[in-house]
C-alpha cells in the first residue's frame, strides 16, 4: 500500500512539473526592452500550419509543437484571420494565439490627398497597399462596376474621395474602390444633392465642376469665387477656358501650359468646347463640392488670374482682364526673379579661376 502511494506521488509530482514547464512555455513571455518587431502575413485561407512555419522561420516560435496542440484543442486553429501580424521575439504562445484568433492585425494606412488624379491614387495605392497601379487602373474605369456603383460618369475619376483609410490587408482593388466611392457618398450628402438640385445640375455636374475648382484654386477662401466665375460663364454662353482641364486632355501634366497646348483636340479642352467635360479632372475634396454648389453670391466677374502668390485677381470685363493679366505676370516676374536671387545667395562662393600655366618656351 505504501509502495502504491509513492508510485502515486511520484506520478503527481511529474505530472505538476510537467503542467508547470508547458504553462511556462505557453504563458511565458521574455520580451526584451529593445525586442526587434517581425511582421509575417497571413493570406485568406492560410492553414495554422503555414503560419506556424512563418513563426519558426521568422524566429518568433521555438515551440511549434507545442503551439498547434494547444491550437487545436482550444479551437483557436480554426479562427486564424488573414491580415498582417507583427510579433516580438520572446512573446508567449498564449498572446500569439490570441493575436491570430483575434485579428489583432496591423491596419494599412492609404492617404490620397486632393486634387489627385486616377493615376495619381493608382500609383498611391500600389506604394502603400502593394495593390498593381496597372491592376487598379483596369478596375475603376470598368464599366461593369461604374455602373454597379450607379455612377453616371466615363470612370471612377473625381468619386474617389481623398482621404485617409485604415485598411485590413489584403484588399483587392475592387473592394477598395467601393470603399472610396462609399466614402464619398457619405461626403456628397442629402444637403448638397439638394443644393445641385436646385441648381439644376447633375451629380456629375457638380463633381466635375468641384474637381476643376480644386484643381484650380490656390487657397480655399477663393474657391467659393471661382465657383461663381465658371457659374457666371455657363450662364452667358462663354467657353470655361480652364487651364487644368487641358492640362487634363494632354494626359494629366503637371506644368505651365503654352499657348500650343491649347490647341489639343480633346472633349476635356474648355478652351475649344464650351460647358463642363464629360467628367472630373480630379478628386475634389469636401471644399470644393461645397463651393460647386454654393457659388459666392452677387458676384459677376467673369475672369481670373493666378497673382503667383497663391491668389488671383478677378475682373468683371475682358478689358479689366487684360490690364490684370499684365500686372500679374509682372508680379510673378519678380517673385521669381527674387527667389533666383535668394537661391544664388545660398550657393558658395566660386574660386577665382587660376591662370593657365604656360608651356615652357610659350612666350
Amino acid at each position: 500500500m505504501r509502495r502504491i502511494s509513492t508510485i502515486l506521488a511520484l506520478l503527481f509530482a511529474a505530472g505538476l512539473i510537467v503542467a508547470v514547464y508547458v504553462g511556462v512555455l505557453y504563458f511565458g513571455e521574455n520580451i526584451k526592452p529593445i525586442a526587434p518587431k517581425v511582421e509575417i502575413r497571413v493570406l485568406p485561407g492560410a492553414y495554422l500550419r503555414d503560419v506556424q512555419n512563418m513563426l519558426v522561420e521568422k524566429g518568433v516560435l521555438s515551440h511549434p509543437r507545442l503551439f498547434r496542440w494547444v491550437a487545436v484543442i482550444t479551437g483557436k486553429d480554426r479562427k486564424v484571420q488573414a491580415g498582417r501580424y507583427v510579433f516580438l521575439r520572446g512573446m508567449s504562445i498564449s498572446r500569439m494565439l490570441h493575436k491570430l484568433s483575434h485579428a489583432e492585425f496591423e491596419v494599412t494606412r492609404l492617404t490620397i490627398p486632393e486634387g489627385f488624379m486616377l493615376r495619381e491614387i493608382a500609383g498611391a495605392v500600389e506604394r502603400q497597399v502593394e495593390i498593381d497601379s496597372a491592376q487598379f487602373y483596369r478596375t475603376v474605369c470598368d464599366p461593369g462596376l461604374i455602373k454597379q456603383l450607379g455612377i453616371n460618369a466615363p470612370s471612377l475619376e473625381g468619386y474617389l474621395f481623398p482621404d485617409t483609410y485604415l485598411l485590413s490587408w489584403p484588399i483587392s482593388s475592387h473592394d477598395l474602390a467601393k470603399l472610396m466611392v462609399e466614402r464619398f457618398r457619405e461626403v456628397y450628402d442629402k444637403e448638397i444633392a439638394d443644393y445641385a438640385y436646385a441648381a439644376g445640375l447633375s451629380t456629375n455636374e457638380i463633381v466635375t465642376l468641384a474637381s476643376i475648382i480644386q484643381a484650380e484654386a490656390q487657397s480655399e477662401p477663393e474657391m467659393n469665387r471661382i465657383s461663381a466665375v465658371y457659374q457666371n460663364r455657363m450662364r452667358r454662353g462663354l467657353r470655361l477656358e480652364a487651364d487644368p482641364t487641358v492640362a487634363y486632355a494632354l494626359g494629366g501634366v503637371r506644368r505651365g501650359l503654352h499657348y500650343s497646348d491649347l490647341k489639343v483636340e480633346s472633349p476635356y479642352n474648355t478652351y475649344r468646347n464650351k460647358g463642363l467635360p464629360p467628367g472630373p479632372i480630379c478628386s475634389p475634396g469636401l471644399r470644393s463640392l461645397l463651393a460647386a454648389v454654393q457659388p459666392l453670391g452677387d458676384c459677376e466677374d467673369l475672369y481670373f488670374v493666378a497673382a503667383g502668390d497663391g491668389k488671383h485677381f478677378f475682373s468683371k470685363t475682358h478689358e479689366e482682364h487684360m490690364k490684370a493679366k499684365k500686372y500679374a505676370k509682372a508680379l510673378r516676374d519678380t517673385i521669381a526673379n527674387q527667389k533666383s536671387e535668394k537661391a544664388a545667395q545660398k550657393l558658395p562662393a566660386s574660386e577665382p579661376a587660376k591662370e593657365p600655366q604656360k608651356e615652357q618656351g610659350q612666350s
